[in-house]
């Protein structure tokens, strides 16, 4: 994990725990127009910390796609899953040549 991705996973965690006590009783601060504050500052953070950490979380491009299936597929042979030969790689090198 790089450290953006350490980050968001920490702050989705922060953001989460926090919605759960703000759905609780125990986050009551004892006045009305500070707990009506902290809720709507909770819930627009969350909908943000959200936001950013599906963002660059997920792939929502053709080419981030392609890469994560890369990934995977390198992690696989690392871990012995994969029997064979990687084509992928001799397919790009046979492209690079015929540039």
């Amino acid at each position: 994990m790089n450290f953006g991705t350490i980050i968001r996973t920490i702050l989705v965690i922060a953001t989460c725990l926090n919605t759960a006590l703000m759905a609780t009783d125990i986050a009551q601060f004892g006045n009305a127009t500070l707990d009506g504050v902290y809720k709507i500052a909770s819930v627009v953070l969350n909908f943000i910390i959200i936001a950013i950490g599906t963002y660059y979380n997920n792939d929502y491009t053709e080419e981030a796609c392609q890469h994560t299936g890369r990934m995977r597929m390198v992690k696989a042979q690392k871990a012995g899953k994969i029997d064979g030969e990687n084509f992928i790689d001799h397919a790009e090198e046979v492209q690079d040549d015929n540039l």
